[in-house]
């Protein structure tokens, strides 16, 4: 199976931000409520104070205040499919994952949209709150192992260095910046920190 990240990876962008733009477009006063919220937790996280998952609940928060939100999503996704990367589409198999620290809410409809069939994604509730934890760092390898026991992980694929463990997991791996890839060793110096 070919392990791969999405935002900034097969997708042109961060489809997070993305989806909060579309939502300050489309829904401007709840979206900039959700921003405000959550710049003021984001200052308790980066104090130590909470963890990451309460910042990204509030920011998201605008996107269960809409009615219909579900249309919304198809809205965002429909608009966005053409972001997927050209060098992904003509790579695509059966056999790949894609694992994402975004919500299942749309990464799953994009996935549809894109014919595949295997999905891990940070998951959430129908009032936005996180169900388990944010699918980041190790906790995307922890997914892996346990949704996919006994698979061998062919390639990997990401942009960030925060992917370092679902890179190592795979027998090679690649880092993905904008339409290049690089072969991954373990002293590759990432242009994405986060």
């Amino acid at each position: 199976m070919n392990i791969y990240d999405f935002d900034n990876t097969i997708y042109d962008g961060d489809s997070c931000k993305d989806l909060v733009l579309f939502g300050l477009k489309k829904h401007p006063i709840i979206t900039i409520k959700s921003l405000i919220k959550s710049n003021s937790l984001n200052r308790k996280y980066k104090k130590g104070i909470i963890p990451f998952e309460p910042v990204k609940e509030e920011l998201l928060s605008f996107i269960f205040k809409i009615n219909n939100y579900e249309e919304f999503i198809n809205m965002f996704v429909d608009t966005h499919i053409n972001k997927i990367k050209k060098w992904y589409l003509e790579n695509k198999t059966d056999n790949d994952i894609i694992v994402s620290a975004s919500y299942d809410l749309w990464i799953n409809k994009f996935a549809s949209k894109l014919k595949i069939k295997h999905v891990i994604t940070t998951n959430v509730d129908s009032n936005g709150k996180i169900i388990g934890k944010n699918c980041k760092r190790e906790e995307k390898v922890r997914r892996l192992k346990s949704e996919y026991k006994n698979c061998i992980f062919e390639t990997s694929y990401s942009d960030s260095e925060s992917d370092k463990p679902i890179l190592e997991v795979a027998n090679s791996a690649y880092v993905v910046e904008g339409n290049i890839i690089n072969n991954y060793s373990s002293n590759y110096k990432f242009k994405n920190k986060k």
